[in-house]
């Protein structure tokens, strides 16, 4: 049942705003399985010019855009939108032709099954003029305060508690004026006092953001996959904090923003490791991103003249999380062999972990054509001689436990 946010909304957030970096509300139960989706943008464009001009300087997804990403069997889409176009000044009712264009697209997304994110796109300030003000703390002479930001919510609340298919209220994306981070890789040094905040509700899912550039903000026109120095577990390195910080204060947790470039397949295989990863510890997430208006984007999964992007292909291998309880969440194994086919050589790659010791390798006759310790961090393992087929790899720890993988070398 969607959390009555009319009723509890006040006290609830004037109490709690500022103790939390990106987060929202959950309206659901958490269940077995839990959806991945795709934040569709577009709607949150145009942010110099507020409240701008609908279709010249922001858009709203169309119908076939959601058709699109329902026939990929995506359950979840996140829909960015600013506060500014939903409600032109402090207080004021929300725009009438703004909020027929967000209910719209939520409706039309109900009647193919899919969940909505409400996420409210602004970085805890609003614009007025040419200004962009914070999201006041409390003091005298605050231009935007903590009861206006409950006034708008408490208004959309209204308007969307009864629609079925809303996931969650995402109440502000990325509060970067304030002194939390919504970084995953970082989120257990810089947000460490979230961990004692209690929820009467159980219904706050804390949201990070998770992209493996330079700088973990999505920027990779500065960034490339050598220059970083990447590897497949990059993801799973930046991502490991925010989820083990949820496992130790038992929280629930979606990392709501994460896209890799479509111009070096590596960052492929760290996109699906990443999800691998955080899937089996019941932690879903949603994609950045698709939308009409993103052109020659290279993080896109909007399809083009030439079909799907080739992030698509990871994508929708994780449209559900993997864990069977949310209470016994599974943790990988800090290892991966790659790349798998290969044509010479393989990678054992077990990051700082130095939990396998050796490797024993055997062809499919049984046959043992390969034995040798391992150590931490990255170990390749050339095979010219072999031919070419299926290979089990067997990697143990000094007290017997194993990893068993299977491998393909190519012609």
């Amino acid at each position: 049942m969607v959390l009555n946010l009319y009723s509890t909304f006040m006290k609830f957030f004037l109490v709690f705003f500022f103790l939390f970096c990106t987060r929202f509300l959950y309206s659901k139960p958490v269940i077995d399985t839990l959806p991945f989706g795709v934040n569709l943008a577009g709607a949150e464009f145009g942010q110099t010019n507020m409240p701008g001009i609908y279709n010249t300087d922001y858009t709203y997804p169309t119908v076939s855009t959601i058709d699109y990403f329902a026939s990929k069997g995506f359950k979840l889409l996140r829909i960015p939108f600013r506060w500014e176009r939903i409600q032109h000044a402090m207080g004021a009712e929300l725009d009438s032709a703004e909020l027929n264009r967000l209910t719209a697209f939520t409706d039309s997304c109900a009647i193919r099954g899919i969940q909505v994110i409400l996420d409210m796109h602004n970085y805890g300030r609003y614009r007025i003029g040419n200004t962009d003000y914070s999201i006041g703390l409390g003091q005298t002479g605050d231009t935007i305060t903590k009861a206006y930001f409950g006034n708008v919510w408490r208004k959309l609340a209204t308007v969307f508690k009864t629609r079925t298919n809303i996931y969650g209220y995402d109440i502000m994306n990325q509060p970067d004026s304030m002194p939390y981070k919504s970084l995953a890789e970082c989120w257990a040094i810089c947000n460490s006092l979230l961990g004692k905040v209690s929820d009467p509700y159980n219904k706050i899912v804390y949201s990070a953001h998770n992209f493996f550039d330079k700088d973990g903000v999505g920027n990779y026109t500065t960034t490339s996959y050598d220059s970083l120095e990447a590897d497949v577990l990059t993801g799973v390195k930046r991502a490991k904090p925010f989820i083990e910080w949820l496992k130790t204060n038992n929280k629930k947790g979606i990392i709501s923003s994460y896209g890799v470039p479509n111009n070096d397949p590596r960052w492929l295989t760290v996109l699906d490791t990443f999800l691998n990863y955080i899937s089996a510890n019941c932690v879903n997430g949603t994609y950045w991103a698709g939308g009409e208006w993103w052109n020659n984007y290279s993080l896109s999964v909007q399809p083009d003249n030439n079909g799907d992007r080739v992030q698509m292909q990871v994508l929708t291998k994780y449209l559900k999380t993997t864990c069977a309880d949310s209470s016994k969440a599974v943790v990988l194994p800090q290892v991966y062999l790659y790349p798998n086919p290969f044509t010479s050589s393989i990678t054992i790659d077990q990051g700082n972990c130095n939990t396998f010791t050796s490797a024993t390798i055997f062809d499919a006759t049984g046959r043992k054509v390969y034995s040798n310790t391992i150590h931490s961090n990255k170990n390749v393992i050339s095979f010219a001689n072999l031919v070419s087929g299926i290979y089990i790899v067997i990697l143990r720890t000094n007290d017997n436990q194993t990893y068993t993988q299977k491998i393909m070398r190519l012609k």
